[in-house]
């Protein structure tokens, strides 16, 4: 077992009392966690090796089938737009078609301040991006590209 992972261990059991928000740490493997919060939100955290980095990873929602189309074009542009802004991408899990948020940490400069940053900010894609996937009163256009920029969603 590499020393970054022992020391991601080491901060995952201190994350718990630091971030009151957070109701349960399910260990799930030596290097994948479960983390429930008091609002029912599941992130996931899990360690991968090559390269070193911690993945973050949660469902945001499943869009409504008369949006499906456009909602599925608008996730695939934003992760376009977010492609070195910010370490999230927005997937599809199978078979389900519910939306996943993945974001990449790199895990050699990972303090417990640093941890809690990075999974507030990642909530925050998270609520941002669920917000509109899951609006079933969505219109064109919060949807339409032209009018979805980068910067809109960064200040989320």
């Amino acid at each position: 077992m590499s020393n970054q992972l022992s020391d991601l261990q080491h901060l995952i059991r201190q994350l718990g009392p630091s971030l009151p928000e957070i109701s349960t740490i399910t260990e799930e493997d030596l290097d994948e966690w479960q983390i429930i919060f008091d609002t029912g939100l599941s992130l996931q955290i899990s360690w991968q090796e090559k390269p070193a980095r911690v993945l973050l990873c949660c469902a945001i929602g499943k869009p409504v089938e008369s949006q499906r189309e456009k909602i599925f074009a608008w996730l695939l542009n934003m992760n376009l737009l977010l492609q070195g802004v910010a370490n999230v991408k927005l997937a599809l899990s199978s078979p389900e078609d519910d939306v996943i948020l993945i974001g990449e940490l790199e895990a050699n400069v990972l303090s417990l301040e640093m941890l809690q940053e990075e999974i507030t900010n990642y909530l925050r894609f998270a609520a941002k991006f669920s917000e509109l996937i899951n609006d079933s009163e969505i219109d064109s256009e919060k949807i339409n590209l032209s009018n979805a920029t980068n910067g809109e969603l960064l200040r989320a």
